[in-house]
């Protein structure tokens, strides 16, 4: 009898340890996971050169954002584009998916259901619908346009989204302006209280000068970008911010009574500008960019240019201040050098 027992208890010691191993392996691998740097890529239009569950894996992209979400009512009724071909054979890929939610940029109706708690709820019911349906494993909130008076309203609703979806364990991510003081655009996020919330803050870290600016500039120079980085690592804990990088920039148009305007320029044409009108563009060593200019018909044209060394500039700051990673605006802008850039900067 008693050594029946003795072998029991030996049996249920050596399976109890081999519990603990694969605990500990399961462990292991978590962290491995967490310590991963975040590589996300938006995907506002979906084409079929630019498809990302088409198109070969990009190394070292881990996340795809695609704008599938618009609240396009004040009742807080939510317009769907999923597409579920899309979402099968991205995964199969290995991709992450946190669709896109937006707001239409509408600060009126936005104002009328961020204060009213059914339309708050009825749109929190419908993200834990579709993370069920499609199980979705993030979102990426791009609440803009917001009226400043609606600053601790948006907190607020930012707070009962999370604590909703993460029962779940839906990753809730949101996008932010670099702070200045733009009202609508920047004063209306309360930066410190949303990064105690959400589990990521992505700073979006362009449109310095943005597409109605009066004066022409760039669209992400490296200091701006990076007191940027630092004014939000002084209120949200580093570990929570993922860098919006650009991969645009503007071509500005210039007359000689000063009247400017402006329209995005992908990486490429460029590329394609540069040459055919300068040929020697110079380095901003401030702006960790290439500046090029030129005349024709009566004005004058000029371009701060984004490219894989003014972005490698700008992915090394997740380095320097211990970022989460970073978020590319957007597929189908960048050239071909940007991808194997940032997987090797990342990794570093």
């Amino acid at each position: 009898m008693h050594l029946c027992k003795k072998i029991i208890y030996m049996t249920l010691g050596i399976y109890m340890m081999m519990i603990s191993i694969c605990l500990a392996g399961q462990n292991d691998n978590l962290s491995k996971e967490t310590s991963e740097k975040i590589n996300l890529v938006w995907q506002p239009v979906i084409d079929e050169e630019n498809d990302l569950s088409k198109i070969d894996k990009i190394p070292g992209v881990n996340v795809i954002s695609p704008s599938w979400f618009v609240i396009d009512s004040e009742q807080g009724h939510i317009q769907n584009k999923i597409d579920i071909n899309y979402l099968k054979n991205a995964r199969e890929k290995g991709y992450k998916i946190w669709p896109l939610i937006h707001n239409d940029f509408n600060a009126e109706m936005t104002h009328k259901w961020l204060n009213d708690k059914k339309a708050k709820d009825y749109i929190i019911r419908q993200l834990i619908f579709y993370a069920h349906r499609y199980n979705i494993e993030g979102y990426n909130f791009d609440l803009e346009n917001i009226y400043d008076e609606d600053r601790d309203k948006l907190t607020e609703f930012m707070k009962e989204v999370t604590e909703a979806l993460h029962q779940d364990e839906v990753i809730i991510s949101m996008d932010i302006t670099v702070a200045s003081d733009m009202e609508n655009w920047s004063k209306c996020y309360d930066r410190k209280a949303l990064g105690e919330y959400v589990d990521y803050l992505v700073l979006m870290a362009y449109d310095e000068h943005g597409r109605l600016s009066k004066t022409a500039g760039s669209v992400a120079s490296l200091n701006w970008v990076e007191n940027g980085v630092k004014d939000l690592t002084e209120q949200v804990p580093s570990e929570k911010i993922i860098l919006g990088i650009p991969l645009y920039m503007r071509l500005w148009e210039e007359d000689y009574e000063g009247n400017v305007s402006a329209k995005t320029l992908n990486m490429e044409d460029a590329n394609k500008l540069m040459k055919e009108k300068d040929k020697y563009p110079i380095w901003l060593k401030n702006e960790g960019q290439i500046y090029f200019a030129y005349h024709e018909d009566g004005k004058i044209y000029r371009v701060w240019k984004e490219d894989v060394n003014s972005l490698r500039l700008k992915v090394d700051l997740v380095k320097k201040y211990k970022l989460a990673g970073v978020a590319s605006w957007r597929k189908g802008f960048e050239t071909k050098d940007i991808w194997p850039m940032i997987n090797k900067r990342l990794q570093k």
